[in-house]
């Protein structure tokens, strides 16, 4: 039946499929009324949760609502005239069919006369303060990340007579990796926060005007045209199933904050005391890193090539005077200064953009220091291979700074495949040959007809039977060695002439002759044949 064909089909992405299960030819009244059922209960589970997920409803004021929803939009007469159209345009009629419906019970519900079981979407307080715990957290980790940063900084410069110990200071550059990779886990979620939080303003704003123009547009009529109230209906679930999307996203979000704060109580490194010691001894400025005090003589950056340069082996220097697109450039290697990291043996530190940004091989760098410019400008293909050397020594680099390109076996697919124990699939070379006639496998090759040889065999196998086998050991044979002895065989050697010739024999033929007939004596006839 076809109502049974819809029942089956009706799902979270059905309406093209319903609308193709659809034939364009029925005019019997119990099929109609069977199809008008199914369209109903098509509509009960996607108008009954905001994002139209198939959920079956459990009150039954939804379903009196659902259903007085559809009799006014789409009456039973006009199933006929549904039928006629086309897979697309049934398709595109049920999908608009689910958003007028939940317009309408969105309506209900701002008229305090239905919407059972729709959830609001406002804005809770525990959003606003997931976005200032993300502020907050990002930037006391920043802070660390800076004194981390600065400690290695003051090592490098240290006087030879102060002696620190070296797994130490490896323990300082992994210390400073996890909390870079912790501060940029905060900062993306801190971002994401941020945007749903605007969306989800806007969609309340755009959701409280179309119900403010419905209010205005309906008011206490009882009817009103379709062709002007229809298209706000469908408007609004539009906006709510938007805002509704980003509450979920941000649910989600706060599930990931959770699952951090988790992983920082565990485990999150601080400066150790020899740090502090040795920090305290660099002098520095609060706000200030120490880079910039080591540089000697001042750069001209003006001397590096600008966009205009034709040659594109060469770095290129973008600023905002230069470069129109400069605000929206993405930056590569998550925005770490590349000289720094290869110069200081993996020393993590934020570029400046400030300075402008290098393109070069299709990647934009930006750098700390104006010196850490000048020397990748002039060597930048040392420095690429620099960051590969180091990613090789320190895996977890490849993720934070998103090299995976040069890296592919690093990606989380790759990683999830390994771990399952999925192999990637090895290519070969090989061959197969049909025969030219098939054997049938039935076939017994040890098969013997003849029954001589089968008493043959039979007598063979019984006179082993009656033998034994027997062996003599001597005094000379006792734990004799064996000896064995290597000769040199002779060259086979090979003589070639200057001419080649051959002696073909004569060939001699008999026939013979009164064998058949009449009877005659027999003669025999001698030839001789030089070919």
């Amino acid at each position: 039946m076809l109502g049974d064909r819809l029942f089956s089909l009706v799902g979270p992405e059905s309406p093209i499929r319903i609308a193709s299960a659809c034939e364009s030819k029925v005019e019997d009244f119990d099929t109609l009324t069977s199809l008008y059922k199914k369209i109903y209960h098509f509509l009960l589970l996607r108008c009954t949760s905001p994002r139209g997920e198939a959920k079956p409803p459990k009150d039954m004021a939804v379903e009196r609502e659902v259903a007085a929803a559809l009799e006014s939009v789409f009456p039973r007469v006009g199933l006929r005239s549904f039928v006629a159209l086309t897979g697309a345009e049934k398709a595109a009629q049920l999908q608009e069919l689910t958003g007028i419906v939940l317009g309408i019970r969105l309506f209900n519900m701002h008229q305090k006369k239905g919407g059972a079981g729709l959830p609001p979407v406002d804005a809770k307080p525990e959003n606003d303060q997931l976005l200032q715990q993300l502020t907050k957290e990002s930037e006391e980790v920043s802070e660390l990340c800076q004194d981390f940063a600065d400690l290695l900084v003051t090592y490098s410069m240290r006087s030879k007579t102060e002696s620190i110990d070296e797994k130490e200071v490896q323990r300082w550059q992994c210390d400073l990796l996890y909390h870079r990779q912790y501060l940029c886990y905060l900062l993306n979620l801190q971002e994401d926060v941020a945007q749903s939080l605007e969306k989800l303003r806007k969609g309340q704003a755009q959701l409280k005007e179309e119900l403010m123009d419905l209010d205005a547009l309906v008011g206490g009529r009882v009817s009103v045209p379709k062709e002007q109230v229809y298209p706000r209906f469908d408007a609004l679930a539009r906006c709510y199933r938007s805002a509704w999307r980003e509450v979920q996203l941000l649910e989600a979000r706060t599930k990931l904050h959770s699952v951090l704060k988790e992983l920082r109580q565990r485990y999150f490194p601080a400066i150790t005391q020899s740090g502090k010691a040795l920090l305290s001894k660099s002098g520095r400025r609060e706000g200030e890193p120490l880079l910039d005090e080591n540089r000697e003589d001042p750069v001209d950056l003006d001397s590096i090539p600008g966009p205009e340069a034709q040659d594109p082996s060469t770095a290129v220097r973008l600023t905002v005077e230069n470069y129109e697109g400069f605000l929206n450039l993405a930056l590569d290697f998550q925005g770490f200064c590349v000289q720094t990291l290869v110069s200081r043996k993996g020393l993590l530190v934020p570029g400046n953009p400030a300075l402008g940004v290098v393109r070069y091989a299709g990647r934009y760098c930006v750098f700390a220091t104006e010196r850490a410019m000048a020397e990748f400008c002039s060597e930048p293909d040392r420095f690429f291979a620099g960051v590969r050397e180091a990613c090789y020594k320190q895996p977890e680099l490849i993720h934070l700074l998103r090299v995976h390109e040069d890296f592919p076996r690093s990606s989380l697919q790759a990683i999830l495949e390994m771990m399952a124990g999925q192999q990637s699939v090895m290519l070969a070379d090989v061959a197969s040959e049909t025969p030219l006639h098939f054997q049938d496998s039935y076939i017994d090759k040890s098969y013997e007809w003849n029954e001589w040889r089968l008493r043959q065999d039979a007598l063979h196998v019984a006179d082993i039977r009656r033998k034994t086998t027997s062996t003599t050991q001597t005094a000379l044979s006792h734990l004799r060695r064996e000896n064995e002895t290597q000769v040199y065989l002779p060259k086979e050697a090979a003589t070639n002439t200057t001419a080649s010739r051959g002696t073909n024999p004569p060939r001699l033929k008999k026939y013979f002759t009164g064998l058949r007939g009449e009877p005659r004596p027999m003669q025999v006839a001698e030839c001789r044949y030089d070919l």
